[in-house]
């Protein structure tokens, strides 16, 4: 099991959205959140852009990482989004993003936040993972390549934290 297989859920999979701002994309993430997982969508959009003006979660490659920590919650939850073109966010290569892992984490447990992140970097950072999930036609096979990707040894034990 890869540590994403316990977020792996259709309603928290958003392909192929026309949106070209940020904070639409949070509009979206946080209607994915608040459908799949009851997280309030007022809190996941301020949590999410209150972490976007400390910095981009953006981390080249077409990939973001839009992250937060909430007091309301007792354990992270995730949602997957895909753009049809890259939303102009600054990343280090100058690509944008269209491919979105979203994290929301208990305010109270770092460990899981930021075991997450480490797992999240390490897919993002995978060449063929994301040209599978770029390539993923619907919501199923995104999640069926998403359960497929076995992280790096180094990686496994951490993400489990």
């Amino acid at each position: 099991m890869n540590p994403f297989t316990p977020y792996l859920r259709l309603n928290a999979v958003r392909l192929d959205l026309d949106v070209k701002s940020l904070k639409r994309l949070f509009e979206e993430a946080a209607g994915a959140l608040e459908v799949t997982y009851g997280v309030p969508h007022d809190e996941a959009f301020a949590a999410l852009s209150e972490r976007e003006r400390i910095g981009s979660t953006a981390l080249g490659h077409g990939c973001a990482v839009p992250h937060g920590r909430l007091e309301s919650l007792d354990s992270p939850v995730v949602a997957f989004l895909r753009t049809r073109e890259p939303v102009k966010t600054p990343s280090p290569d100058g690509t944008g993003a269209k491919l979105f892992v979203v994290i929301l984490a208990p305010a109270e447990n770092p460990e899981a936040h930021l075991g997450l992140l480490r797992a999240t970097a390490a897919l993002l950072s995978d060449a063929d993972a994301r040209a599978r999930l770029i390539a993923a036609p619907t919501p199923t096979a995104f999640c069926e390549a998403l359960s497929a990707w076995v992280p790096p040894v180094e990686e496994a034990g951490d993400a489990a934290t």
